[in-house]
């Protein structure tokens, strides 16, 4: 194939995958992308189906304390090769800089045929010798990039880091206007950084560009980005790296009132040759595609835990008992699931875990006769572990499991102070302590494993036990993949409090920080399904978390059980406890009978998928969150609308504007989930009461 072709002069020149050469400007062309290198400003463009995306592109770095550029290299040649990555067979360019001080740089891009994205990196290295860096930033541009419509409808993502802290997604508007009073008012550009992943996109068109890490092996990366004044609606600053630490990573340490705090450093990356993350850059028709796309490229980089079984539901101690949890009281609430639920056609032909959460009250004997009970009652045991914290904060505290180590031997250090109820998850001994639990579990014959504040296992420190290990990433890597291994392939590991990224160790995560029952809850795990629905990409299931009926009002109930449709996964929270120290409540048990028994409801959620938002440029409620969604199954369109305490209303929905034909919708069969009333709809147009607090959930069957 022709590879480059030279714009001074003209002329089109074929090299070997193998050939190297100067130029002055220089195209590099592959599948719809095209790369354009400028040797004026050293700087390149990247352009899509002839249409310009970014321009003013340059790669940095940082050696030691100094920040290099890669416009500050005269020497620059270029190559090409055939490559297979996991991502599929690529033409790979190679812009390489060259200087007597300092190290060479590649900087790769891989272009792939008929695909809406590239990928990229920056590879340093000199000459054999070791390079050390803790920030690459492969693609760097302070132009003026507009490849969006010029108006208030384009937005950018901001993705959080992790799901602690009721931290929550944001649609931003790109610039700030007078006129504008939703989230951006004033006279200046947004400025803002999205962890891992954004989307820069038009709410109306849902045209948007998705750029972000694809690796998550040893760095912790991030997006900054600018926007403009008014409502220009172009970017005027993008910062696509490696290397970031902040408040959001959990990196940032109090030192007192009055005293500045301390930032811990992203980890230094040594090696003969150092390479940032690798980054997408996608250009979609619509920016939810894009999503998904990049959701699918980390899943072919780093596959998820695969996960065969039935849809999974479930009920865990914490939504209702919280430190509570009692012998007597767990085992009554197996019985009770059994009788009232599972006797009663719930689940009928899934898998219910039944789990515990904070079991301290309970030793050993009676945790194994509790997940005895289980298997009795035809349920699967499942219990909880925070595998990178010790709570008790004692050094000389003996490690479980007789192996000789102290809990000071498994802590680590930041800025030279021991951090307590923190343990390094490269140390022998916590190893060793994740080997005791995991063989405990398996004794008892638990095979459903809640993972908590397994955040505090990805934070930098100033060093690890692994002297090979020297970022967080790697570290959380190291113990993750010990624990994965040690747990196999028959115990389901459910994230908690996590981060979005590395997603290979577990077939669920928890979508949100705590949800409990009311509308509040449900509105802030929502905003988390709005912009992260696409992570059933990397994990097999989002987890909307403990569903509690509690005493809530019957809208709010129906609210939060929906949730569960649209994640497609269900795990139970109010106390269902009969006996024991801490019995539940009659009204919190007679609505769990009672949510739980709406079959045409529960064959939603046993489909296990997460439904996709409408748009993402309107938001509703306390958290700013999408209140549509939708998702196209074999037979059906499926519609859940959510009132976030806004009032009753009546809604005509355009279907088309959801891409579905209203004439393939078979009136007869189609139904509102929770009423199993037939839909209206008429002109087009789907017509319903939306009641304050409460979902709606449809079901269109095709024709």
């Amino acid at each position: 194939m022709k590879s480059f072709r030279k714009l001074i002069p003209v002329a089109l020149v074929a090299l070997a995958a193998s050939a190297t050469m100067h130029a002055a400007t220089t195209d590099m062309v592959g599948g719809r992308w095209k790369i354009s290198y400028d040797d004026q400003t050293r700087m390149v463009s990247l352009a899509k189906d002839g249409q310009a995306v970014l321009s003013g592109v340059y790669a940095k770095f940082k050696v030691n304390a100094d920040t290099v550029k890669t416009t500050s290299y005269t020497d620059v040649t270029f190559s090409d090769a055939t490559v297979n990555p996991a991502t599929g067979r690529a033409r790979k360019y190679t812009i390489t800089y060259k200087a007597d001080d300092k190290p060479t740089v590649e900087q790769n891009f891989y272009l792939m045929a008929d695909k809406d994205y590239l990928l990229t990196e920056v590879v340093l290295s000199d000459g054999g010798a070791q390079v050390a860096s803790n920030y690459i930033c492969p693609i760097y541009s302070e132009a003026k990039n507009l490849f969006l419509p010029q108006d208030a409808n384009n937005r950018f993502l901001t993705v959080p880091f992790d799901n602690d802290g009721f931290v929550t997604y944001g649609s931003y508007p790109l610039s700030r206007g007078q006129s504008l009073t939703s989230m951006a008012s004033g006279r200046y550009a947004r400025d803002s950084v999205s962890f891992e992943v954004t989307a820069v996109f038009n709410g109306v068109t849902q045209k948007g560009l998705v750029l972000g890490s694809v690796s998550h092996d040893t760095w912790k990366s991030a997006v900054r980005l600018t926007g403009s004044p008014l409502t220009q609606g172009h970017l005027s600053k993008l910062e696509v790296f490696s290397g970031m630490t902040h408040p959001a990573t959990r990196d940032h340490y109090s030192r007192g009132e009055g005293v500045p705090g301390y930032l811990q450093p992203h980890g230094t990356v040594k090696g003969t040759e150092v390479k940032s993350a690798m980054m997408m850059v996608g250009l979609f028709d619509d920016w939810r595609t894009g999503m998904e796309t990049y959701g699918d490229v980390n899943a072919q980089i780093a596959p998820k835990r695969p996960y065969n079984g039935p849809a999974i539901y479930g009920w865990n101690s914490w939504g209702g008992m919280e430190k509570h949890c009692n012998y007597e009281g767990v085992l009554s609430v197996s019985d009770f699931i059994k009788t009232n639920l599972m006797d009663k056609g719930w689940a009928k032909d899934e898998v219910v875990y039944v789990g515990l959460d904070s079991w301290d009250n309970m030793n050993w004997d009676e945790r194994k006769a509790f997940a005895d009970r289980c298997h009795a009652n035809g349920q699967k045991a499942g219990i909880y572990w925070t595998p990178f914290n010790d709570w008790s904060g004692s050094d000389s505290r003996t490690v479980e499991g007789n192996n000789g180590y102290t809990y000071g031997q498994a802590r680590v250090k930041v800025d030279g102070k021991t951090m307590t109820g923190r343990v390094d998850p490269t140390s022998p001994a916590s190893l060793s302590r994740m080997n005791y639990y995991v063989s405990k579990f398996r004794e008892c014959g638990f095979e459903y494993i809640k993972l908590d504040f397994i955040n505090e296992g990805i934070k930098e420190a100033d060093s690890f036990y692994n002297p090979e290990i020297t970022t967080g990433v790697q570290a959380y890597n190291y113990g993750m993949n010990y624990l994965r291994e040690l747990c196999g392939d028959d115990i389901i590991l459910d994230l908690s409090i996590s981060p979005l990224f590395p997603a290979q160790y577990a077939e669920a995560r928890r979508i949100s920080c705590d949800a409990w029952g009311e509308m509040w809850h449900t509105s802030y795990m929502m905003n988390s399904l709005s912009f992260g629905w696409w992570l059933n990409r990397v994990y097999c299931y989002n987890d909307p978390d403990h569903l509690c009926m509690g005493n809530r009002s019957e809208a709010e109930n129906i609210s939060r059980m929906t949730t569960a449709a649209v994640c497609g996964y269900c795990i139970l929270g109010d106390n269902l406890a009969t006996e024991g120290s801490y019995i539940g409540t009659p009204i919190s048990q007679e609505k769990t009978i009672k949510f739980t028994n709406y079959p045409e409801v529960n064959k939603i959620i046993s489909m296990g998928k997460s439904f996709r938002p409408a748009y993402g440029h309107k938001l509703y409620g306390a958290n700013n969150s999408v209140d549509l969604f939708q998702l196209e199954v074999e037979d059906s369109y499926l519609i859940a609308h959510f009132n976030y305490s806004v009032g009753d209303q009546n809604v005509s929905l355009d279907l088309a504007e959801l891409g579905i034909d209203a004439n393939n919708v078979d009136l007869d069969r189609s139904i509102e989930c929770w009423t199993n009333q037939k839909v209206d709809i008429s002109n087009g147009k789907l017509n319903y009461k939306s009641f304050n607090d409460r979902a709606r959930l449809f079901r269109l069957y095709k024709k």
